[in-house]
């Protein structure tokens, strides 16, 4: 018998506007469509409560991760998490904290597009999260087949004002990284743009990751294999008092 696979997004940044639940049904709806995910498989979204409006910077980083460690320690019923945002906050300290799988979207995306090409590109929003992105590509042990981080010099929050620019500029950079950088497929760098990867692809003829919809993915496949990150990677913390 299948077993439903509950996944829960933290969404690390405020808003300060109540979402309705038709709005949440219709995200979930949206992202396992994205996504591909099964039929029974069930995604719901949380927010951040105290944070930056949008996540541009390893400050900005730095200032949503206590409350994304909050979410994923309170986390309850669920099969795994995904940190929605391209700089994966608070991912390695919240694999700590919990045994079911967490994932960023930079990490899954990355390794998907290890996996069918030798060379990729990531086109993100401003130039300051480039340095950001490459470190994680860095630590991930990806840097060697990253040919370039190309930047629209866009705001997060501007993404969707006029979303036939923001492809515009996609479309120009995509075309800059494949035929100056060497890129042989492409990765949204940034989960502000999801949905935009179709689009993208058609324009400039390589394929384009959308990084949101492939971590909630791989996050599905894990769970469903009953695999989670190791605790001789990922510890638990030892007990402490913690002054806050």
């Amino acid at each position: 018998m299948y077993n439903t696979i509950k996944i829960r997004i933290i969404t690390p940044v405020v808003s300060r506007r109540r979402q309705p639940p038709s709005d949440q049904d219709e995200y979930s709806e949206r992202i396992k469509r994205l996504a591909g995910l099964s039929s029974e498989t069930e995604v719901d979204r949380v927010r951040i409560e105290k944070g930056p409006p949008s996540i541009e910077s390893r400050y900005d980083d730095a200032m949503a991760t206590p409350d994304i460690l909050r979410l994923i320690k309170e986390a309850e019923g669920v099969d795994g998490i995904v940190v929605n945002c391209f700089c994966d906050p608070g991912v390695k300290a919240g694999r700590e904290i919990t045994n079911i799988p967490v994932i960023g979207p930079c990490l899954a995306s990355m390794l998907v597009a290890s996996s069918i090409c030798e060379r990729f590109s990531v086109v993100t929003v401003l130039k300051e999260v480039v340095p950001a992105i490459e470190e994680n590509a860095r630590m991930y042990g990806l840097m060697d087949k990253l040919a370039s981080t190309r930047y629209i010099e866009m705001p997060v929050l501007d993404l969707h004002k006029d979303e036939a620019k923001t492809l515009e500029a996609l479309v120009e950079q995509g075309r800059k990284a494949i035929e100056e950088d060497g890129a042989q497929a492409l990765i949204l760098g940034c989960t502000g743009m999801t949905g935009m990867a179709e689009k993208l692809s058609e324009e400039v003829g390589v394929q384009v990751l959308d990084p949101l919809p492939t971590a909630v993915k791989l996050v599905e496949t894990l769970a469903s294999l009953r695999l989670t990150q190791s605790k001789l990677t990922y510890p638990v913390p030892p007990e402490k008092t913690m002054i806050l």
